[in-house]
């Protein structure tokens, strides 16, 4: 694993201790007993994964293109996920996060579903969509969670991936299940 690779997920994991140590997170957890550990690295992994990702809006020419992230309604991880984003933009302000639920969003760049949609696909179309299990069965999902020996891991679909016309960073794909 190389030393940016590992600089990075080091950041990651402090960022992830600052959220889950500060005092608004502490009411918010304690309010919600149910949200699992799992949730919450899920939520880590989404976020860490859009610095692997370049997108054909985002450009060097214009670095500060909005990404529109959609998480589906319900999200289980949904207030912690928006923590950790405010925390991750106050230390890098590379590029704004617009995050919305799926049932608001006009389009999506970067998705989160836990369920299956029905009705939602034209705003999803063209989105790098993120399954939160490999149970759940979703067109086009180009990256999807599973469990592997209780551990969390993930999958990237590089058809879907290419299909996107999106670029994921081989340090990413080094991690991941290829399919």
């Amino acid at each position: 694993m190389s030393w940016f690779f590992r600089i990075i997920f080091g950041l990651l994991a402090v960022l992830v201790l600052v959220v889950l140590l500060s005092p608004d997170t502490a009411l918010a957890a304690s309010a919600n007993d149910a949200f699992s550990k799992e949730s919450k690295l899920r939520a880590a992994y989404f976020l860490n994964f859009i610095q692997f990702i370049n997108w054909p809006n985002h450009s060097q020419d214009n670095p500060l293109t909005p990404l529109h992230i959609c998480l589906q309604d319900e999200t289980p991880f949904e207030d912690f996920f928006r923590d950790l984003v405010s925390t991750a933009a106050a230390a890098d302000d590379n590029r704004e996060l617009l995050i919305y639920r799926l049932s608001e969003a006009k389009h999506c760049d970067y998705t989160y579903l836990h369920r299956p949609i029905q009705n939602e696909n034209s705003k999803i179309e063209g989105s790098v969509v993120v399954l939160s299990s490999d149970q759940i069965s979703q067109q086009d999902a180009a990256i999807i969670f599973y469990i592997d020996e209780r551990k969390l891991r993930f999958e990237i679909d590089l058809n879907t991936i290419k299909k996107l016309n999106v670029m994921v960073s081989s340090e990413l794909l080094k991690l991941a299940r290829i399919k």
